[in-house]
Parts: structure tokens; sequence; C-alpha cells
């Protein structure tokens, strides 16, 4: 009597219609967003127009606070779900890291406290989204500037071997075996208010246009197996340019 019942599970199991997982996923970032949008209108328009003790302006704060909070976990999330279609064309890699890096050093939390050392040629052309590159270089800097004690040294090199290779390297504690192996795994973070998608974001932003992002330690050539890190290096791959004739498309 049981082998019927089993036979009718498999043929409910295989004529269920199948669920697009990524669909279902941009779906509920969309149904979410409008209550949260609904949220955080509805908190600014209390401020200015009510007196509030203090511990009620700490409250909305809070709920202001933590629905920007989640508003930019969604647009992450939104983005790891489906990454945006890249433009590829030409581009001076050397310029837009110089122009990362000059951003950088006027944020008042790195001012002063991080040395940059910037071993960069004055011209280096290669091919991708500049648009999503920069997005990558900006992530890829400021956790390397949040990873170092004061004071810190950011190392910028290119290295020319094959694909261009953009190398970030910093002085900080480096990657414990657990979080190196974890690093581009969705949700996974040493940091209590990042999302932890924001390197598996980037490496799939740059493999879609034929580049790609790693991540190691700096071991201590002096050391033995017990050796602390030096720091923490990031590689950028990139294709290098093209025939300026056909410079630009979109990848589908």
């Amino acid at each position: 009597m049981i082998e019927p019942r089993h036979r009718t599970s498999n043929t409910m199991t295989s004529n269920a219609p199948e669920i697009d997982v990524n669909a279902l996923m941009r779906g509920l970032v969309h149904e979410l967003r409008n209550p949260l949008s609904a949220i955080l209108t509805a908190s600014s328009l209390l401020q200015p127009n009510q007196v509030l003790d203090e511990e009620s302006e700490m409250l909305i704060g809070v709920v202001q606070k933590e629905s920007r909070r989640m508003n930019r976990i969604l647009t992450e999330f939104s983005s790891f779900v489906k990454p945006p279609v890249p433009y590829v064309e030409n581009f001076d890699l050397a310029e837009l890291v110089r122009d990362a890096l000059r951003d950088l050093t006027k944020e008042e939390r790195f001012s002063g406290h991080i040395a940059i050392h910037d071993e960069l040629p004055e011209k280096l052309w290669v091919r991708g989204d500049v648009v999503q590159t920069n997005q990558v270089l900006r992530h890829v800097l400021t956790n390397a500037s949040e990873a170092m004690q004061e004071p810190g040294k950011l190392i910028v090199k290119i290295c020319q071997s094959g694909p261009s290779s953009l190398l970030i390297e910093d002085s900080g504690s480096g990657l414990t075996h657990g979080a190196a192996e974890r690093a581009f795994q969705p949700f996974f973070s040493t940091k209590p208010a990042s999302t932890g998608l924001g390197l598996s974001i980037s490496r799939g932003l740059l493999r879609a246009f034929g580049g790609n992002l790693d991540v190691e330690n700096i071991e201590d050539p002096s050391g033995g197996e017990e050796a602390k890190p030096l720091g923490t290096r990031v590689r950028i791959e990139l294709p290098p340019a093209i025939d300026p004739d056909i410079a630009s498309e979109t990848v589908s």
C-alpha cells in the first residue's frame, strides 16, 4: 500500500511548476522596499513638525538609522541576485585609481592616518565597465583602509603580466584561515555592520566582462608556520584595451 503513495508523491513533485528563485528574490526586494520607504518618510516627517522628548527623538533616530541600513542591504542583495549588464569600453585604470585614492584621503576617518604609496604608471589602458570597476575599486580601498590600525600603510601598484593586475596591499592584521576561505561567501563578514555581499558582488561584476578579483594574505617571508600575516593583498585583474575602433559594446 505504501508504494503507490510513493509514486504519487513523485508524480506530484515532477508536475510542480519550476520556481525562478532569482525572480522570487527580486520580487521580495521590491515588496520590502515599499513599506521601508514609507517608514523612512513617516519618521522624517515626525521630527520637524513635533516637539518630542529626548527618548522619542532617540527612538526615531534608531528607526531612521536601521531603515537606511536595511535599504542598503536590499540594494546590495538586489545587485547580488541580478548584477547589472556591463557596458564594456577602453578606459585608463591608472586615472580611475588616482581619483579613488584622492577621494579616500579626503575622508576624515582616514585623513592623516594612512600613508598611501602610489606606484602606478602614468597611464594604463584596460577594457571593462568603468562604472562597475570604480564601484569595486572604492569598495576594496575602503575595506583595506578600515582593516588597518593607526598608522597604516596602503600600497597600490600594477603588475603587467598577462591581464592587467592591480594590487592593493594593506598593513592590517590579515585574514584568519577561516576568513580567507570564506571571503567570497555571500553574507560572510568579519565586520558587524557589513552585509557580507561586497566581495562576492565585486568579483561577479568583474568576471562578467573578463576580469577577476582575488584576496590573499601577505605572508611574512622571515617567519615560520606560526608567523602572522603582514597584511592583505587584493588582486584586481582586467583585460587589456583593444583596438579603439571597436572599443565599446554592451555585454549581453
